[in-house]
């Protein structure tokens, strides 16, 4: 998976599509605070998990899914991961 930090899209930071349905996980180091991280994914598996400890333990955020093919969770205090799972060909974006 090839990994575009910055270059892409005006505020983001980092954004990415996965290749299939393993948790892809992306470091968070000098992602700018505020940020926000989304998931574009239909796949009822979908998931956005945080980590503040390296990487070593992650929770999952209470997310509202049922609406939208979109899942965002706001970030106000620093993460040091941020994992995604979801489907082949789903996009994910840190901004």
């Amino acid at each position: 998976m090839e990994i575009t930090r910055g270059a892409t899209l005006i505020g983001v930071f980092a954004n990415g599509t996965l290749t299939n349905a393993t948790p892809f996980v992306v470091a968070m180091t000098g992602h700018p605070m505020p940020s926000t991280v989304t998931l574009d994914s239909a796949d009822a598996g979908r998931l956005i998990e945080l980590s503040t400890d390296g990487g070593v333990n992650y929770f999952s955020p209470v997310i509202d899914a049922t609406t939208t093919p979109m899942i965002a969770v706001a970030l106000r205090a620093p993460v040091t991961h941020a994992r995604f799972t979801g489907a082949a060909l789903d996009t994910w974006r840190v901004i």
